[in-house]
């Protein structure tokens, strides 16, 4: 297989970063881009130092034939149309998060792309923080058994100062804290946790700091998720907050508990008196030069080159999205709202 070539949709904040990913790559280049703003697509590529094709719209991207993956990284509410127009033509993709903005539209970017038989993988790039990949080795190891509860909390304050606050803020565009920004909180409970989450109960707030009342949304919110085994967890996703970016996991498992990159364990260190501390790489910044698209992207290309579905693809991003619109249901109509959702 000769390189893969890729376009990009979309050439704002987080394009850069998926430039850089997918220019680290040694099995892929970057042929075409494209943005509503044809003037905005010609400076990123100056700003870049890119020479590759700048399609006049993303229709026309879509249809190249020098393109076989494509990097979707436009707004939320673009989404739905551009990538099951991707997946018909039949390019793989990497769909930045939130996939769309009703559950209608990612249920249809979901069968799109399995009907394609297209690879996809849907931007929860803190997978591939080392700190994910730690949990997760220490889980595999049972390092503090079955996990009955768990906590993820997202606290980053996005206000005007912050690079997609201009639309963040917007009912139509960034939902709500959930679907904005929170959601990376809500898959890494799913992740950790695995099993099914069949009821949600939210809370939420608008009550906030003057620089944040622009917000269409509550920004604040928590959501209680029970498993379809008996298990529980909760969610803070708040984006009105004047406090440092902290990404909060607590998992209690029946012999010990995972504290971010602490842990205390009876099985696995007797005699343990405190917190036992792994250094690695925090989630600790909402700055996307901080997050691993190069893992990401690297696992999308070998996920294409071998066949092999990915963990993070649209049929699993699906449900991450979906306990976050049943989250955010419950919050409005003040009840709990079970899944699947019909």
């Amino acid at each position: 297989m000769g390189k893969i070539g890729v376009g990009i949709i979309g050439t704002g904040w987080v394009a850069g970063e998926h430039l850089r990913a997918w220019r680290a790559n040694p099995h892929a280049e970057v042929r075409a881009i494209c943005d509503l703003d044809p003037e905005r697509a010609r400076a990123f590529a100056a700003e870049n130092r890119l020479e590759c094709a700048i399609a006049d719209t993303w229709e026309g991207l879509v249809a190249r034939d020098d393109v076989q993956a494509v990097s979707i990284t436009s707004p939320p509410n673009c989404h739905k149309t551009q990538a099951v127009a991707a997946a018909r033509a039949g390019k793989h993709m990497l769909l930045e998060k939130a996939m769309a903005t009703t559950v209608e539209d990612a249920r249809a970017i979901r069968d799109a792309v399995a009907a394609a038989g297209v690879k996809s993988v849907v931007g929860f790039v803190l997978r591939w923080n080392p700190l994910f990949e730690l949990i997760r080795a220490q889980l595999a190891d049972n390092t503090v058994g079955r996990v009955y509860y768990g906590e993820v909390d997202y606290w980053h304050g996005i206000g005007p100062w912050y690079k997609q606050y201009g639309w963040n803020v917007k009912k139509d565009v960034g939902v709500s804290s959930l679907l904005s920004a929170g959601l990376h909180a809500m898959d890494g409970l799913r992740w950790f946790m695995g099993g099914k989450v069949v009821e949600v109960t939210q809370y939420a707030t608008d009550i906030c700091g003057p620089e944040f009342k622009e917000y269409e949304y509550p920004p604040t919110t928590v959501t209680i998720c029970r498993f379809d085994d008996g298990r529980i967890g909760k969610v803070v996703s708040g984006i009105a907050c004047r406090q440092p970016y902290v990404f909060n996991i607590n998992l209690v498992g029946e012999h010990g508990t995972i504290r971010n990159n602490q842990v205390y364990s009876t099985l696995k260190y007797p005699g343990q008196t405190s917190w036992a501390t792994v250094p690695t790489i925090l989630p600790d910044s909402g700055d996307v030069s901080h997050h691993p698209f190069t893992g990401e992207v690297a696992h999308l290309v070998e996920c294409i080159q071998t066949g092999k579905e990915s963990h993070a693809n649209a049929a699993d991003a699906f449900l991450t999205h979906e306990v976050c619109f049943a989250a955010d249901l419950s919050g409005q109509i003040g009840k709990a709202v079970a899944l699947p959702m019909a």
